[in-house]
């Protein structure tokens, strides 16, 4: 094995030690071994990177604003009160940060990967260039599309989970491996089976079993964090409505002890 990738002898979900061989794919001129869980059916690279984050030259970026970042926002606006804590967890360039930048909401960002946290921070977003520990409280944390990248995804949402102070938000966003749109060939090869980026592949059992682990129960956006503009959202949050998972998971939960 390379020097800088590691073995996943344990599941990340469920710790489970025995693996089903589900695909061997090469990208990047490197070959990765993604399995399957037997016990809780979890699908993962059992032979990721070391390190995977994006330390990418700040000169070759600029800010990469999503629709999702702007229902963060909304979401946010509606649950918390002036002066309330936001962090959020793998933060990039810090997106979320600068668009609540003129709100009354007091936002910190950690962001490992320099490169992306040196453009936010070149920006004015408030930013800690390590990993997050548990080591502040807050009324929201945000993870967004952050837990597909990591080693140990529901060790990073526990946590936050315990981070949050009582009738705190925890707002998780992933990818989907059972994506509708992974019928498609193209989509699969450029969005789903993408190591060494990608290392964690979730349905919504795995994102439930992860928060329960947490001590939280998920709820979809549905519609809440969308407006008008947001037009081309509403068959997703139709699906989400009637507890259909077809497209990316957009999850939150309140604490509420």
């Amino acid at each position: 094995m390379p020097s800088d990738r590691s073995l996943r002898s344990r599941c990340p979900i469920c710790n489970g030690s025995h693996f089903l061989p589900k695909l061997r794919l090469t990208r990047q001129g490197e070959t990765f071994d993604i399995v399957t869980c037997r016990d809780c059916r979890f699908i993962f690279v059992a032979d990721p990177k070391s390190d995977t984050a994006n330390h990418i030259d700040i000169s070759k970026i600029n800010w990469a604003f999503r629709p999702r970042h702007f229902q963060i926002r909304r979401l946010l606006l509606s649950r918390l009160s002036q002066g309330q804590r936001v962090i959020e967890i793998g933060c990039g360039r810090g997106e979320v940060g600068h668009l609540l930048r003129n709100d009354s909401l007091d936002y910190i960002g950690y962001e490992p990967a320099r490169g992306l946290s040196d453009f936010g921070i070149r920006a004015g977003v408030p930013i800690i260039q390590r990993t997050f520990e548990g080591d502040q409280r807050a009324d929201a944390i945000v993870i967004d599309n952050v837990l597909e990248h990591v080693a140990e995804p529901a060790q990073m949402l526990e946590i936050a989970a315990g981070a949050l102070n009582p009738g705190g938000i925890l707002i998780a966003i992933t990818p989907n491996v059972n994506d509708i749109r992974a019928l498609s060939p193209d989509w699969q090869r450029r969005h789903l089976w993408v190591p060494p980026d990608h290392i964690n592949f979730f349905s919504a059992t795995d994102i439930a079993a992860m928060f329960t682990r947490a001590g939280m129960v998920p709820k979809r956006f549905r519609f809440d964090p969308l407006t008008l503009q947001d037009w081309k959202f509403y068959p997703r949050a139709l699906a989400e409505s009637i507890g259909l998972s077809l497209f990316g998971h957009n999850v939150y939960s309140v604490k509420f002890s």
